[in-house]
């Protein structure tokens, strides 16, 4: 951390650990419901230790439905989260988390280009946050939209195709909780990865997320390096009920 003599913007440095696991499966040919597991953790005391303190957990169900190849929608039907503050002083080690309860709309536009496949993405978040632990909420929208390339390569050194994917998101906010911040940026997160079917239903994403954000003041930003992987199971349920059909035809003959 340091502070810049000419604007006095403070400007903090972090290092964190992202883990996320998502339970997916359908409901119907267009529907599929999700569920995301997700801890983040941090360093503190400038250690580079990723694992070192808490920063995130939280328990995130979606609803997607495909409208057609190209158009996805989905929403949240609960979710529940607790965040630590990012590490910046000694003071906010003593800090308990945040509590929240948050609900999602969101859209999804895909196109594939020559070399590419694009996303568009925006969603819009309504946030419902006790900050001072005292049962009292208050709410407030965050705007969220993204752009995605991904790029699927037969590298002909593993048996299954890899995707790398880059992406630029950025949040701005407004709303009770947030209306005496400086402005309504909130953050702009870049991701570079890459996502790979290790087994049969089973995906590993791996990557390095960057993060700007602005604290409330507007003069102080944190820099947040963060190490990123994701597991995902696909067809959780469904594909034993598959198999277990497949079995009883076999059965039948």
């Amino acid at each position: 951390m340091h502070t810049t003599g000419f604007s006095q913007v403070k400007r903090n440095y972090h290092y964190v650990f992202w883990g996320r696991i998502v339970l997916t499966d359908k409901i119907t040919d267009k529907l599929k419901w999700e569920l995301w597991l997700q801890y983040r953790s941090q360093n503190a005391n400038s250690q580079l230790n990723i694992f070192k303190e808490p920063q995130f957990s939280t328990v995130w169900t979606w609803l997607n439905y495909t409208i057609s190849p190209k158009v996805k929608v989905a929403v949240t039907p609960f979710s529940y989260f607790n965040t630590w503050p990012l590490y910046a002083s000694p003071t906010d080690l003593e800090a308990s988390p945040v509590k929240e309860l948050r609900w999602v709309i969101r859209g999804e536009h895909e196109h594939k280009l020559k070399y590419f496949q694009l996303m568009n993405r925006l969603g819009v978040e309504y946030r419902w946050r006790d900050f001072n632990n005292s049962d009292r909420y208050v709410s407030n929208y965050r705007i969220r939209y993204m752009l995605r390339l991904e790029k699927t390569v037969n590298t002909g050194l593993l048996s299954k195709p890899i995707t790398f994917i880059l992406n630029d998101e950025v949040l701005l906010q407004y709303g009770d909780a947030v209306k005496n911040n400086a402005s309504v940026f909130d953050q702009n997160r870049v991701y570079l990865g890459f996502n790979y079917e290790v087994l049969k239903n089973i995906k590993f994403n791996l990557g390095y997320l960057y993060t700007l954000q602005e604290r409330p003041s507007g003069k102080e930003w944190d820099h947040i390096n963060t190490l990123w992987a994701i597991v995902t199971f696909d067809n959780v349920f469904s594909q034993f009920y598959s198999r277990q059909k497949k079995y009883n035809r076999l059965q039948q003959h």
